[in-house]
């Protein structure tokens, strides 16, 4: 294996170390160190503080996640990051934090549907965790970038 695969190998463990590690904060009530796990695992993910990557926009995101990386590792970043925005949106849920939980699955939703629209296809496993988001998300709330993609993502699915 090159150093390469085993880079990726070693990044999607991790990030799916952080899931878990989150999830069994979340589950045992753990709020707040479930929410310092999800800000480190975000950090480790951009190399970045969480007050400079407040400050981006989606796109500009999404264009670091993909800097320098394949196709297929970018994708992968890019999907890794809405699942950690899912998880850390479940431990608002479980604070009573509705307003900061519809947040962070919109903007889960944003990047899953982003990827699917760009790619022009989604995998079953994509289209399943975005149906599970769209149920969290009131209607009322989706905004309207989310629903333009979404409708451009109906031809794909």
């Amino acid at each position: 294996m090159d150093t390469r695969e085993d880079y990726i190998l070693r990044f999607i463990g991790l990030l799916r170390q952080a899931i878990a590690q989150i999830l069994n904060y979340r589950v045992a009530g753990h709020y707040d160190e479930a929410l310092l796990a999800a800000f480190s695992a975000q950090e480790r993910l951009f190399g970045r503080k969480t007050a400079e990557l407040a400050a981006m926009d989606l796109q500009e995101l999404l264009r670091l996640l993909r800097l320098d990386e394949t196709k297929a590792v970018g994708r992968e970043k890019v999907l890794g990051y809405a699942a950690l925005l899912r998880e850390t949106g479940l431990v608002y849920e479980a604070m009573s934090r509705p307003d900061l939980a519809v947040g962070c699955f919109q903007l889960a939703l944003h990047i899953m549907l982003t990827v699917v629209v760009e790619e022009k296809t989604g995998s079953k496993e994509v289209w399943i965790s975005m149906r599970e988001l769209m149920a969290r998300i009131p209607a009322e709330q989706l905004h309207a970038p989310v629903a333009e993609l979404l409708r451009q993502a109906g031809e794909f699915d």
